[in-house]
């Protein structure tokens, strides 16, 4: 009887518990995509306030993004809070286990906004920047999933 009581309380802590688990992923990329979304936000204000292209340049390969002022010469600005350099290494910190699977502006890896906060895609054989017709980067943990996707023209950026 008490074996059968103990695994009754078993069984209704473990229907409250795991299913936190399962959220916490989520809750984690949701995080990593906000963040994201911010410094996103910040390269195309920052280019329509200083009245310069911005770069958002992602590094696939090592898991980071860094908001540049400049590409060539490669100028990395500063983080408006941390005051260092604007590098940003995903998955890191509180946002552990955070990875992208999706980096596609028109096939580049590197967003540029210009003085009117237009994005674009750069194109490094070229040196040159291409009107964007489609961006997205997809963050991941576990099953949990966000989308981050840039808009042509308006440059609006939006999380699914």
């Amino acid at each position: 009887m008490e074996l059968l009581a103990v695994m009754v309380i078993l069984g209704m802590v473990s229907a409250v518990v795991l299913p936190q688990f399962s959220d916490h992923d989520d809750s984690i990329v949701t995080s990593a995509a906000r963040e994201l979304t911010a410094d996103l936000l910040y390269a195309q204000s920052r280019a329509i306030a200083t009245g310069r292209t911005h770069y958002v340049v992602f590094d696939a390969a090592h898991g980071k993004y860094a908001v540049m002022d400049s590409i060539d010469p490669p100028n990395v600005i500063r983080h408006p809070v941390q005051t260092a350099p604007f590098e940003v290494v995903i998955g890191s910190g509180p946002l552990q286990g955070v990875s992208t699977s999706v980096i596609d502006f028109d096939g580049q890896t590197t967003l540029a906004f210009d003085a009117l906060g237009t994005p674009y895609s750069y194109l490094p054989a070229k040196k040159a920047l291409s009107p964007l017709h489609a961006g997205s980067v997809v963050l991941m943990k576990g099953a949990a999933v966000r989308t981050i996707s840039v808009g042509p023209l308006s440059g609006d950026i939006k999380v699914k």
